[in-house]
């Protein structure tokens, strides 16, 4: 069950990066990893992933929590550009600029999305492989499909 904030932050990056915005393309929840007869079935899951004309991926990781951030679960930043997106509050409670200075976030952007000025820290480009690449665009697209079959669940189409 998600949280009023994660809606409330899911709702900022659809306003923010997707609604009325010409060729940007996103969805929410984006599995990734191997789905063939031979993997061990493991993935990952991006909470919110856009694709542009460009061709850049954008993954952003949502967090509303200290525990939700410091959980074993995966933080998947495999895109060409990838933000964790939290309140101002928590991102004061994890030490700020100080500790999002660190090595190990260097590239890793910064979205505040209680904020006027959302945008703390801007995400560096990592080179992303083709390989890489073409799997990230056919998660994107088998997500969106799962998406689409949810929606004319709830409104079919044809009636």
């Amino acid at each position: 069950m998600k949280t009023d904030l994660t809606k409330i932050a899911e709702k900022f990056l659809w306003d923010q990066y997707i609604h009325n915005k010409m060729g940007v393309f996103g969805c929410y929840e984006v599995s990734l990893g191997e789905r063939d007869v031979w993997s061990s079935g493991d993935y990952e899951r991006v909470d919110f992933m856009t694709y542009d004309t460009k061709g850049d991926f954008r993954c952003y990781e949502i967090k509303v929590s200290k525990s939700d951030f410091n959980s074993s679960a995966k933080k998947t930043f495999i895109g060409d550009y990838n933000y964790y997106v939290m309140t101002k509050d928590l991102y004061d409670a994890l030490g700020g600029k100080t500790h999002f200075d660190q090595y190990k976030y260097r590239d890793i952007g910064i979205l505040l999305f209680d904020q006027v000025k959302p945008c703390v820290k801007t995400a560096k480009r990592k080179r992303v492989m083709f390989d890489i690449r073409a799997n990230l665009m056919e998660s994107l697209m088998k997500s969106m499909f799962r998406e689409q079959k949810k929606l004319y669940k709830m409104t079919p189409y044809w009636s």
